[in-house]
């Protein structure tokens, strides 16, 4: 059976070098997860070289960010508004990961998801890091959905005109 003179030694034989490869997961459902997973990730990089702009731009959690889009009348339109907000939370997954940003409009709390992957984002900016502490400490959440509770003035980032 074994060509190792051990009778414990439990080894499997060395494989030939002209053999097909051996395929690592044996299950088709495994098989196609994986698959899917790749796929996924190539997605991704795809988007994310396509727009730099929004996708390479270094932010965290607590940062005041204005995010560049497309209005109204599709991918090609002119029209682009200005969303300003402060980072509450971050959701990673893959071409679904997205932003959740709260500002205040006249007087009136406004919270809204970003997909980051969006075609219809054309640039997104740092206003200022650390907006919720002002830089004097580091945030150690990764939700911050604490701030709902709090007065609206302290997630104000849009300047009364």
């Amino acid at each position: 059976r074994s060509l190792c003179p051990h009778p414990f030694h439990h080894r499997r034989p060395p494989r030939p070098l002209d053999a097909p490869p051996r395929i690592k997961f044996k299950s088709p459902v495994k098989r196609a997860s994986k698959l899917y997973h790749e796929l996924k990730l190539e997605a991704v990089q795809i988007s994310s070289n396509k727009n730099p702009k929004v996708l390479q731009v270094p932010f965290r959690v607590g940062d005041a960010i204005e995010i560049e889009m497309v209005a109204q009348g599709g991918v090609n339109s002119k029209e682009l508004e200005k969303v300003r907000g402060v980072v509450l939370g971050r959701d990673n997954r893959g071409l679904g990961t997205g932003v959740y940003l709260r500002d205040v409009v006249f007087g009136e709390p406004v919270e809204r998801k970003i997909a980051l992957h969006s075609p219809l984002l054309r640039s997104l900016k740092v206003l200022e890091q650390n907006f919720v502490h002002k830089g004097k400490r580091k945030i150690k959440r990764a939700k911050l959905y604490y701030l709902r509770d709090r007065l609206p003035v302290e997630t104000r980032v849009t300047k009364w005109k």
